[in-house]
């Protein structure tokens, strides 16, 4: 029998709170039952005060603190084999990182891609332990059969190592964004021209109330407009791994909202990063200016629809 979303029990864990909050209402739009944890310690906390795992664990590779094959590790601990360990990330991580996880999502992934992460054809068949059984049972959630909770243990992640990016040359934001915009359209993403992907807005009218809407794209554009105002202290102290930390953030909570135009601008900031000629940081701060417009320009766009 084929578990309904509605009994599939999903913990998500993610330091930024805009992804967090949208992943939970995607989520929660599609019938499953979700918990939310901003760090891995938190989750891991969380899961020790349970009664029983989630069937499911998206969890974030890229957080401060516990986090990738290490935090694997230790959820399995916790959860058990029967729960699905799912990474995700804005960046496809390192093969190591990911080494101890199930699978791994994309950031911006669509619902069904959760959804097929959990289907039987997924799964490796192997009797399930007895203490795992056991401790499904005396949980406070009821538990129906299905693909995190059947006699079978996850399959095996098929890791594909990468080469070592090479360090990025510094390049003017339109000359970044252009590659950017080439590679998103090589492999059939929204078209590079628009500043909001009309598929992804339309598949999240559907899924929530307009004004439910509204205040998440509110909430995407208040971020991305502190995060900006950290960065320009960030190219002022010459702090290069926050500055690409702060760029990641903004891409991944824009991605999964649909506005390409900041995502490319985030995304192009992320490799880039920051150097230290008084040149270069003049760059910097103009294309910090060019992604502040765009988020005016994302806001004119919405309010026109209202």
């Amino acid at each position: 029998m084929t578990q309904q979303p509605s009994s599939i029990r999903v913990l998500v864990v993610d330091d930024d709170a805009m992804s967090l909050e949208l992943l939970s209402v995607l989520l929660e739009s599609e019938g499953y039952a979700v918990q939310s944890a901003d760090s891995g310690e938190s989750a891991l906390a969380l899961l020790s005060q349970s009664a029983s795992a989630p069937d499911l664990v998206l969890a974030d590779v890229q957080m401060p603190g516990t986090t990738g094959a290490q935090l694997a590790r230790k959820l399995r601990r916790v959860c058990g084999p029967a729960t699905r360990l799912l990474a995700m990330s804005g960046s496809q991580p390192a093969a190591a990182t990911i080494s101890r996880f199930d699978g791994f999502l994309l950031k911006p992934f669509k619902m069904q891609e959760v959804a097929s992460a959990l289907k039987p054809r997924n799964l490796v068949p192997e009797p399930i332990n007895a203490r795992a059984r056991e401790e499904k049972k005396k949980g406070k959630w009821t538990v129906v059969p299905g693909p995190a909770s059947t006699s079978q243990s996850r399959p095996k992640l098929v890791a594909i190592s990468a080469p070592a990016p090479k360090r990025a040359s510094k390049k003017s934001m339109d000359t970044r964004v252009r590659e950017t915009q080439s590679s998103e359209v090589a492999a059939g993403n929204a078209p590079a021209d628009l500043v909001l992907n009309e598929k992804i807005y339309q598949q999240l009218a559907g899924s929530m109330p307009r004004q439910q809407l509204l205040e998440m794209y509110s909430m995407c554009l208040n971020d991305a407009r502190e995060r900006i105002a950290g960065m320009r202290v960030l190219v002022a102290e010459h702090d290069k791994a926050r500055f690409r930390r702060e760029a990641h953030s903004i891409k991944g909570g824009c991605g999964m909202l649909g506005a390409t135009e900041l995502h490319r601008m985030a995304a192009a900031l992320e490799s880039g990063g920051l150097e230290s000629s008084p040149a270069e940081e003049a760059q910097d701060v103009n294309s910090l200016d060019e992604l502040s417009a765009a988020c005016d320009r994302l806001e004119r766009m919405l309010r026109s629809r209202v």
